[in-house]
């Protein structure tokens, strides 16, 4: 049996988001021809805009053999599926929470060394906080072991426990090995007694990533471009890489994690199909596409939803954040009730209407969901926030419509 000292691993700390599920809805459309509501789910299924989503977790593969397979597309009809192919949102979506999230955030040391070899992987960063495995308390024998091997006078931080068995169904399951076939070492103490592995840590290593791109090479092996957090951090710690995937069982084994700094974030992954909308915003802007982003929570799980101009591809303007930073304080985003452009503000320039829902962090006594309507002004080359309008009509209830917004907003302008 290999023994290893322990010794302390440099590690970086990241926040780490609570799951949470997005419930996204449509609304129906408020009458007027300067206006654009999100479609409903039926108007969506008729022959809208429609994005495939998968369940979360269980990314879409497709069936069959070879360079071109037959899959069933439903209803018994069969289509040919060529590869390679790349992934949809959902799929990305998907992938990026089997990383940050799934197997009790278990998964994220998998991308937090540089391998073309499985057994290369650097097992000190992948069991830094236990892999998402169930760590039992040193027992007095073990405490009383593992202080006489290290030396120590006392236990100082928080133990992960780990038995060698525990460590080899990981890695088998993730990396197809087990840790004597591993090449790199474990620097954890090893306490031959109840053959378990201890390491003393302070902090986390948690990190999570995003799937910006990715494609099904060939049937049930997937290559991802990820990116760490939201593209913020500094790439110099954990660099954007190609992670390399096989469908084993109902998850994943890692074939390689290959660094590569050209992969660049992107929001898109989060881009919100049925409410992003082409419209001629007249003036500088001329015709763009108005588009919504839900948030990333894997990475911040009170971040707020955001907005933004495309044209040709490329993001040509971000509409300003309600809160600092794009954090909501009390509450959680759930989805997009409705989008509006309509010139409220009687300029001639036509302006944005959101309307957003919300789930409160703290329920309240009248219980249910929280509405806010955002009004972004069009000054010709950005938008503002039209805040005190927006207080007016959510201290009044007029938030609730496009329509209810439109007749009551000029009473928020005169009693400014």
């Amino acid at each position: 049996m290999k023994r290893r000292r322990t010794r302390k691993i440099v590690s970086f700390l990241a926040s780490f988001g609570m799951c949470l599920a997005l419930a996204l809805a449509g609304c129906g459309r408020d009458e007027g021809p300067a206006s654009q509501e999100i479609n409903t789910e039926e108007e969506q299924l008729e022959g809208g805009r429609q994005e495939t989503e998968t369940q979360e977790g269980e990314p879409q593969g497709a069936q069959g053999q070879g360079k071109t397979d037959t899959a069933d597309s439903g209803g018994g009809r069969q289509e040919n599926v060529s590869y390679p192919r790349e992934l949809q949102r959902g799929e990305l979506k998907a992938f990026t929470n089997w990383i940050d999230k799934e197997d009790n955030y278990g998964n994220y040391g998998l991308l937090l060394s540089e391998y073309t070899d499985p057994k290369a992987a650097d097992l000190n960063q992948i069991f830094y906080t236990g892999a998402g495995m169930e760590t039992e308390p040193l027992t007095e024998g073990e405490k009383q072991a593992y202080l006489e091997i290290t030396g120590q006078p006392e236990i100082y931080t928080d133990m992960t426990r780990l038995t060698t068995s525990q460590i080899n169904d990981f890695l088998e399951s993730r990396l197809g090995y087990t840790l004597d076939e591993m090449t790199g070492s474990l620097d954890w103490t090893y306490l031959e007694e109840t053959d378990a592995w201890v390491h003393q840590h302070g902090d986390t290593n948690y990190t999570p990533f995003t799937c910006v791109g990715g494609r099904e090479i060939q049937k049930g092996v997937y290559e991802l471009e990820c990116v760490q957090g939201d593209g913020q951090s500094d790439p110099s710690i954990y660099p954007p890489c190609r992670l390399t995937l096989t469908r084993h069982g109902d998850s994943y084994r890692v074939l390689s994690n290959v660094y590569d700094e050209s992969i660049q974030y992107s929001k898109d992954v989060w881009k919100m199909e049925e409410q992003s909308f082409d419209v001629d915003l007249g003036g500088s802007w001329g015709q763009v596409t108005f588009t919504s982003y839900g948030p990333n929570t894997s990475v911040y799980s009170t971040q707020d939803v955001s907005f933004a101009l495309v044209k040709d591809g490329s993001v040509v303007y971000e509409f300003p954040d309600v809160m600092d930073g794009n954090f909501r304080s009390h509450e959680t985003f759930l989805n997009i009730l409705a989008v509006s452009f309509q010139d409220y503000s009687g300029d001639g320039e036509k302006d944005v209407i959101v309307i957003c829902e919300y789930a409160p962090l703290i329920t309240t006594a009248s219980g249910g969901t929280l509405k806010e309507v955002r009004l972004y002004r069009n000054l010709g080359d950005s938008f503002q926030l039209d805040r005190d309008k927006m207080d007016w009509l959510q201290v009044n209830d007029y938030c609730n419509t496009i329509d209810q917004v439109m007749e009551h907003v000029k009473e928020a302008a005169a009693d400014e």
